[in-house]
């Protein structure tokens, strides 16, 4: 398996845990969130009602206790027509105030016989009027009825008009009493419990709101029943919801709200006490206001959630194993590259390329790579010349010796037959030439073999290029070459060893001499510069012969190179090795136009040296 592949199986076995965590995370979440915000909405929607039925049902003893301490301030001290009228005017007001009221009925007893005072509403009309004559029974029945909830049946019309089916209703009594203390008579309220509920849990859309007795008889009930709700057609609450281990402790209990989370169903419910009379009197009853929702919708909603998530999530997926795939393709292919130049380099091709142009860190892999293969180059090359330069110094040493005694017996040769004659003379002046040659050869491997160390002084390189042109002089006179030296004298000292400094611009000069055809010139200009930002000083030598081709200037300063007939080729790379000693550069390539150009570039001072220019103050002192 690649790297690619192994990327990518790596990611994406990382994106499915991931995935598969996210997803189940979410969900768990979102379905925690959801419940926890239906579970508020629930218990802020019930107290909600409650409070508003508990408000309706006190507002109505309000009205109540407001018509009997009328009685007491003595507007009701006797049966007389325009007492009973004010009472009738009162009542009739507060029926039309309160549409819930069915019925408010006043039995006043006074000095005489019991007179009756009725307000009632009938197919929506308010009729108040002062029974006529004289009503016995009616104050003790009415002041002994129990207050509370009184359950809709089939019962007796209240115009004695027959059996009627009435709805379930609030009814509310009070005694009227006179300033002593003295009861004169009763006043009751009654309503219509679904109109003091009304429009119950109008602003909720998926609770279902009831109103129950204390036995869980259902009262009222909001139109809408959620999913998943068993024991729907049940008429007792108790039963329905299963409320039965709850229900009797609760409502036994002193706090006004209890809450009942059915996971097992899958709902929740609220229960909510509301107090009709005076129940710590045994006077009075309890009403329940309940409400219960399902899960069912938070969990689809949760559920719509989470396949989002899951959605986004498995695209972001996707995504990353597609930027991965791109992205190890754009690694994988350099690296590759990079592969592919090592083991050329292995196997020893020269000139191997690499991406060295990237700026990322393959192209810094690149580079380090290339800038390893040129050092290893450098060091079998310096390892070749190294045994080359000792195989060539005991070859020199060897010949030295014995062209010195050929040299010897050619020159007695010479003398001899220049007495005899010129023709035996010439032949061994020919054969001296030839041994000189040899000489020169020799000395050329034995400078190469043998580099010695460099005695840096201060040197005036005018002065040394003004030497070597003199050094020169018979070789320009015998090719008729013209040799010009331009800005020597404008040149500061630079510290640098001057005999191979002369050794080094000797060899320049020379070969351009003979690479320049006769009569040619040899331009020699020398300037100071700054070089990375230190100071330099170049020296350029152009000729104007054949020039150089690329695949020459490439090997110009390789050992034994030479592209003259006779020659060792060991010249300019003495000369490389020369200015590399003294920390410079040298180049040689083609010039603009015909020729070559040699340029010299020699740092004033290197580095690692450490002499003091001539006339400064000794710094010891």
């Amino acid at each position: 398996m690649n790297l690619t592949r192994k990327l990518l199986a790596i990611t994406v076995l990382i994106s499915v845990v991931a995935i598969g965590a996210i997803t189940a995370a979410t969900w768990h979440a979102a379905a925690e969130a959801q419940h926890g915000l239906l579970r508020q909405r629930v218990v802020d929607d019930v107290g909600r009602e409650a409070r508003m039925l508990q408000g309706s049902i006190d507002m109505l003893a309000g009205d109540l206790g407001m018509l009997a301490e009328g009685g007491a301030a003595g507007e009701y001290s006797g049966p007389g027509a325009d007492n009973l009228q004010f009472l009738a005017d009162q009542m009739d007001a507060l029926m039309r105030k309160r549409p819930a009221c069915v019925e408010i009925r006043a039995v006043l007893r006074g000095h005489g016989a019991p007179r009756v005072v009725v307000s009632r509403r009938h197919a929506g009309t308010v009729r108040t009027a002062v029974a006529p004559g004289e009503v016995t029974g009616g104050f003790d029945t009415l002041l002994a009825e129990r207050q509370g909830l009184r359950h809709g049946s089939r019962r007796q019309d209240r115009d004695g008009a027959g059996p009627v089916a009435a709805p379930n209703e609030v009814f509310l009594r009070a005694p009227v009493k006179d300033r002593s203390g003295a009861v004169l008579g009763v006043v009751a309220i009654t309503a219509d419990l679904q109109r003091l509920v009304g429009d119950l849990g109008r602003p909720a859309d998926d609770v279902d709101f009831w109103v129950a007795d204390a036995s869980g008889r259902f009262l009222h009930r909001s139109a809408r029943t959620p999913e998943g709700d068993a024991g729907a057609g049940s008429p007792n609450a108790v039963d329905r919801f299963g409320l039965r281990d709850v229900w009797g402790s609760w409502l036994k209990g002193q706090t006004p709200e209890t809450r009942v989370d059915d996971e097992a169903r899958g709902r929740f419910l609220v229960l909510h006490r509301v107090l009709v009379g005076n129940p710590a009197a045994t006077d009075g009853d309890t009403l329940v206001m309940g409400g219960v929702a399902s899960y069912a919708g938070r969990d689809a909603a949760a559920a719509a959630f989470r396949n989002r998530v899951l959605g986004a999530v498995l695209g972001v997926g996707v995504l990353m194993v597609l930027a991965l795939a791109l992205a190890a393709g754009i690694l994988v292919r350099p690296i590759e590259a990079l592969t592919a130049a090592a083991n050329r380099i292995a196997a020893g091709e020269a000139g191997v390329t690499a991406p060295v142009d990237r700026r990322d860190e393959i192209g810094i892999l690149a580079r380090a790579m290339v800038r390893m293969a040129e050092e290893i180059r450098k060091a079998g090359k310096s390892s070749e010349q190294a045994a080359m330069g000792r195989m060539a110094s005991m070859i020199a040493h060897d010949l030295r010796n014995a062209l010195s005694s050929v040299k010897m017996n050619l020159q007695i040769l010479e003398d001899h037959h220049r007495k005899a004659g010129p023709a035996q003379a010439a032949n061994c002046e020919i054969a001296l030439d030839q041994v000189r040659y040899m000489e020169v050869i020799l000395q050329d491997m034995l400078a190469f073999a043998r580099p010695g160390t460099v005695e840096p002084d201060w040197v005036d390189i005018g002065e040394v290029l003004r030497t070597a042109a003199i050094a020169l002089l018979p070789e320009q006179e015998s090719r008729s070459v013209a040799l010009t030296l331009r800005g020597d004298h404008k040149l500061p000292t630079v510290l640098a060893d001057r005999n191979k400094l002369l050794q080094l611009f000797e060899n320049l000069l020379e070969n351009a001499i003979h690479a320049s055809p006769e009569g040619g010139i040899v331009e020699v200009d020398a300037r100071p510069l700054l070089h990375a930002s230190r100071p330099a000083l170049e020296v350029r030598v152009r000729d104007h012969g054949h020039g150089l081709s690329p695949n020459a200037a490439a090997k110009v300063f390789e050992p034994f190179f030479t592209t003259k007939a006779k020659g060792t080729g060991l010249g300019l790379a003495i000369a490389e090795r020369i200015v590399r000693q003294h920390g410079g550069e040298i180049t040689l390539a083609p010039a603009d136009g015909p020729g070559a150009v040699a340029t010299v570039l020699l740092p004033l001072t290197p580095e690692d040296w450490d002499i003091p220019r001539p006339g400064a103050p000794d710094q010891a002192g």
